[in-house]
């Protein structure tokens, strides 16, 4: 009870800690810290719109960070969710421009599994890699990131390119793929209560079933769950596909739910954001869920701040996400270390 009231805590210091350092910063560059702040909230919340926004854009967030966090829990690090949603999209987008004629309640789950399916694929060569040849699962999944963008880049700008729009990107979806809208004149769809799901059920996996404590079991000691007769390569594929078809999903959420086409530069980065997000809600399911609508305020806020009365360059939002993850991380841990004296 005492280490669950910590770990609180530790969040409210952080904040504490980052906020105050983000307007010493502000400050510093001539900018009004309280302006700024106000900006931030109004952009996130200060409409019906902006708060939708603010909501879609956790579903990615949220999808990608489930996918490092469970992998993590078994000790495989995957850095490659950014490339898993860059073709977990380019899959929905492929499934869902070919099912204009059936009705959505066949052509969405059609959609869902092939954006998985499609994360799933572009883990399959690091996963190979670790389980038969003990490869550190790093650094081709790193690459396979750069690898996806250019891949999508090359058929935006040719292959699947709309020809009638100026930018790289496909033309829009049929209407019968698409998530429905949850609120009329926003963008705020199902992909998000979508997301919420896979949260508890994720939660429940590692939990409450059998697999879940063998995932546990294996990040925490590899050698001693292989002594306990826990088959370590079976759990490392297992998270290996939970994670990267996650990613695939997260992907999915943004072409048939938010933006109903494929468009480059889609992602902001919400797959190396979900490794800060999983940082900042202390590998817990549901830690990072509210990390995930965090990170989404300071995003959407983030742009609002650009455009105030007191104009504030995006770069300073990223300056905060850093110091905040890194404000409640020390935190933590210096409260750790206090309790085990």
């Amino acid at each position: 009870m005492k280490a669950r009231f910590e770990k609180y805590i530790s969040y409210l210091i952080g904040l504490i800690i980052a906020l105050s350092i983000f307007s010493a910063i502000l400050l510093a560059m001539g900018f009004n810290p309280i302006l700024s702040l106000e900006a931030l909230m109004y952009g996130s919340f200060g409409t019906v719109f902006s708060a939708s926004q603010t909501f879609v854009t956790v579903a990615p967030l949220l999808l990608c960070s489930l996918a490092f966090l469970i992998a993590f829990k078994a000790r495989f690090l995957n850095f490659g969710a950014e490339g898993q949603l860059y073709i977990g999209a380019l899959c929905a987008y492929l499934a869902a421009s070919q099912m204009g004629g059936l009705p959505s309640i066949l052509s969405v789950p059609l959609v869902v599994l092939a954006s998985f399916a499609g994360g799933v694929a572009w883990l399959a060569i690091p996963l190979v890699l670790k389980v038969k040849l003990e490869i550190n699962e790093i650094f081709p999944t790193i690459v396979l990131n750069f690898i996806a963008m250019l891949v999508i880049n090359w058929l935006l700008t040719g292959p699947i390119k709309d020809p009638r729009a100026p930018n790289p990107q496909t033309r829009v979806i049929p209407t019968a793929t698409w998530l429905p809208i949850m609120i009329p004149g926003t963008r705020l769809h199902v992909g998000l209560i979508f997301a919420f799901f896979l949260t508890f059920l994720i939660y429940l996996i590692l939990q409450k079933t059998v697999l879940g404590y063998d995932i546990r079991a294996v990040g925490l000691g590899p050698r001693a769950a292989k002594h306990g007769g826990i088959d370590f390569s079976r759990n490392i594929i297992i998270v290996g596909i939970l994670s990267s078809g996650l990613a695939g999903l997260a992907g999915m959420v943004e072409v048939v739910g938010a933006n109903h086409l494929l468009i480059s530069g889609f992602s902001p980065g919400f797959g190396y954001q979900g490794i800060a997000i999983a940082a900042l809600g202390t590998f817990h399911p549901i830690g990072v869920l509210f990390a995930s609508i965090f990170y989404s305020i300071l995003l959407i806020g983030g742009e609002s701040m650009q455009r105030g009365i007191n104009p504030v360059p995006i770069h300073m939002i990223y300056i905060l996400q850093a110091v905040l993850v890194l404000s409640v991380l020390i935190v933590q841990e210096f409260l750790t270390v206090r309790r085990q004296k």
